[in-house]
């Protein structure tokens, strides 16, 4: 609120960014937080040091279709508190557990006594009256957006999120401490509120309709005390804001996903609206004017292309006029009323993967499929964009790099020869075009890279490279396929799952056994089958299910024996079988990667450097043996394989100090096999020390932290020789 170059923005999934040159630039200190979702930030206007965020991800997001779990591509662990400006962070008393799971959307500060916060949250509104210490639910309910009237703090709106049509808007006349609902809509699932210093009694508000589109626009002049509708849509959908057509003119939308409301502060009559695309008005909302438009079109002259899926507004509190718009394309700004914008987001490293491919014969030629961003492909230490829209799985021929194929939404799979040059959609060829998953499985066979799978409800088999396809099964489920694997020793034993069953054919398709999952708390996420044994397979499961993790068959799907060990409660998103190895496995979690082989006795984190987060994909390149992570919310990572010298239960190379089990429950051993322990420190995320003892004198230290968080934990150790080491512990509950 002092310094105009200076501001932050909060990802879904990638953390807390800061920028101290109007955006030209980026930084984050975040990856270590124990989620990286960031839906809202409140800032001290007093004392600017002084910051809060609420973590998670509040717009839902889109990861929930590969993990069958909740809304939400990163689950709140309540607010955080900095008083150092961002350098750290504090747990605050609103603190939950994600395996809640629940989310924030809005926090917002009291600007009359900046100890008074507010929170909009799936589990209702909660207020602090010092500064984050203590917490107080003072209504029930889902909401999603809470805004002050402008000078007088004791006025208070919230609305609230309803899938089926309820949402509704209430408001308080005591600050926060009690409610009361003022609107009576029908039709409406989510509510997004806009105010104005301008015009301190008028409170807008923009509606959903259940088919995701515009239900209308409502206002009042009376402080929230009544409601009344200005701007309307008809049964023909005609000004419907929030559909992607230009003319607006389309049924539907994304609104219960994308959408952002404001007005401008210093006029009541400039209004802003965003869903798939952006919105003017200069009449007080009885018009709008098309302002960016998410498709680079040449029927739209003069108006700005810019990134689709509006999330929120912000105008500058220093500079008149400016205008922030946070999308899934990243940030942009305007000072001009729209008409042109400038792209801030080169440096956010904060890309959603899906899935990747990796050349085997290229060196780091690696192809990405992104949320919201296309299938970009990073190829000689540079990165090129090759398909737009929504981009899924990706393959790479793993005997010929020019072979490439990608994939969007629902099961579109594209094919080029020529580094995306020219591409044609093989999809096309499928026999009925089925819609499949939103991220559809599909791969290449492991010894003839003309032969590619891919799953729908039923499973098509090409041998010309999508030239052609035919069904190798029955619709083998009234769900949506999102797992498949070809055995590699043998490709007539096929894998394939939904969330729920497991379908298996030992003869290419001629026949299927199905297996159902018994946990209803946890989905398959991932399939992996050992590269010399077409029997011995893997499965992965998300949800917040203990002890329930990854299984393993040994008679191609019959029984399972639970292989979770040590893993900590979070969901795992996919497992890799490394070639040639005795047991090999990696797999990729909401918290990092995880690794084990047959002669370990549990999983240990295999993560140094790694941000705390979500890994949705793992492949490794052969031709260099290189470990490559898909991160949903920090991009694209790789890693040296594993190896004695790179166990990460020793941090700084020394074999004789060791730290098990790891994750633990709080309660771990400490041992050496040479020189004696005499001190141990033990820090959390923050950099704060939860645990100290410098009496110790032992080989084999026994560590007692029950009582703390669950999180990543930092352990210094002093041995008798006086050297120092490091390690890396998660515990989890």
């Amino acid at each position: 609120p002092t310094i105009a170059n200076t501001f932050w923005v909060g990802t879904p999934a990638g953390g807390i960014w800061k920028t101290i040159d109007g955006g030209q630039s980026w930084t984050t200190n975040s990856d270590n937080l124990p989620v990286l979702g960031v839906s809202d930030i409140a800032i001290d206007r007093n004392n600017p040091n002084i910051m809060y965020i609420a973590t998670g991800d509040g717009d839902f997001g889109s990861l929930s279709s590969i993990t069958g779990g909740a809304d939400g591509d990163t689950k709140s662990i309540g607010v955080l508190k900095s008083i150092n400006g961002g350098l750290s962070w504090n747990i605050t008393g609103l603190n939950w557990s994600v395996t809640a799971p629940k989310l924030i959307r809005r926090l917002i500060i009291n600007p009359n006594n900046t100890q008074i916060l507010i929170a909009a949250t799936s589990d209702g509104i909660y207020q602090t009256l010092n500064g984050g210490v203590n917490w107080t639910r003072t209504q029930s309910g889902y909401f999603m957006d809470i805004e002050f009237m402008p000078g007088n703090s004791n006025v208070v709106y919230a609305s609230t999120y309803n899938i089926d049509g309820n949402a509704q808007i209430y408001r308080s006349i005591n600050g926060g401490q009690s409610w009361t609902l003022v609107t009576n809509l029908s039709n409406v699932i989510r509510i997004d509120l806009a105010v104005t210093p301008a015009s301190p009694s008028l409170v807008d508000a923009v509606c959903v309709n259940t088919s995701f589109g515009l239900e209308g626009l409502w206002y009042s002049n009376n402080s929230g005390a009544s409601f009344s509708q200005y701007f309307f849509t008809d049964d023909n959908c005609t000004n419907n804001l929030l559909n992607g057509d230009k003319n607006a003119s389309g049924c539907g939308g994304q609104g219960y996903y994308d959408l952002a409301y404001t007005i401008n502060p210093n006029n009541q009559n400039i209004i802003w609206l965003g869903g798939i695309n952006t919105y003017r008005s200069g009449d007080g909302g009885r018009s709008f004017q098309l302002k960016t438009y998410w498709n680079n079109s040449r029927d739209n002259p003069g108006v700005a292309t810019v990134h689709a899926d509006k999330h929120f507004f912000a105008f500058h509190p220093l500079l008149n006029n400016t205008l922030y718009e946070c999308n899934d394309g990243g940030l942009y700004r305007t000072t001009d009323g729209g008409n042109t914008w400038t792209d801030l987001s080169n440096g956010l490293g904060v890309s959603q993967i899906y899935r990747i491919g990796v050349s085997q014969t290229v060196n780091n030629n690696i192809i990405c499929g992104l949320q919201d961003n296309g299938s970009r492909e990073i190829y000689n230490n540079q990165w090129y964009e090759q398909t737009g829209g929504d981009g899924m799985e990706c393959i790479i021929d793993y005997t010929n790099a020019n072979t490439e194929y990608a994939s969007y939404a629902y099961g579109k799979i594209y094919r080029t020869y020529d580094f995306w040059k020219n591409q044609i959609t093989i999809s096309d060829n499928i026999p009925g075009q089925p819609q499949g998953s939103w991220v559809t499985p599909f791969v290449m066979h492991p010894t003839n890279p003309n032969i590619l799978y891919a799953g729908y409800n039923k499973i098509y088999r090409t041998t010309n490279q999508g030239e052609s396809w035919v069904a190798i099964s029955p619709d083998l489920s009234t769900d949506k396929l999102r797992s498949l694997c070809v055995a590699p020793s043998n490709p007539n034993k096929i894998y394939a799952a939904t969330f729920n069953k497991i379908f298996v054919t030992s003869n290419g398709g001629s026949s299927w056994n199905s297996y159902s999952l018994n946990d209803p708390n946890s989905k398959i996420s991932y399939i992996a089958v050992n590269p010399t044994n077409a029997e011995e397979v893997f499965i992965t499961l998300s949800g917040y299910s203990p002890g329930n993790k990854v299984y393993k068959s040994t008679n191609g799907g019959v029984d399972w024996i639970n292989y979770s060990f040590n893993l900590p409660n979070v969901p795992v998103n996919c497992i890799l079988y490394q070639k040639n190895t005795n047991e090999g496995l990696y797999v990729g979690t909401d918290v990092g990667v995880f690794y084990t082989n047959g002669s370990l006795p549990d999983w240990i984190p295999y993560q140094t450097g790694l941000p705390n987060v979500v890994v949705t994909e793992l492949e490794i390149s052969y031709n260099n043996n290189k470990l490559w992570a898909a991160t949903f919310g920090r991009g694209l990572w790789n890693s040296d394989l594993y190896s004695i010298a790179t166990n990460l239960n020793d941090l700084n190379l020394d074999k004789s100090v060791s730290v098990y089990p790891n994750p633990s429950n709080g309660q771990f051993n400490i041992t050496s096999s040479r020189d004696k322990i005499i001190a141990v420190k033990v820090y959390d995320f923050r950099g704060l020390k939860v645990f100290d003892d410098e009496f110790i004198h032992g080989n084999n230290i026994n560590i007692n932290l029950k009582e703390v968080i669950s999180g990543i934990y930092n352990i210094q150790i002093i041995l008798a020789n006086k050297k120092m080491l490091n390690r890396k512990i998660i515990i989890t509950k």
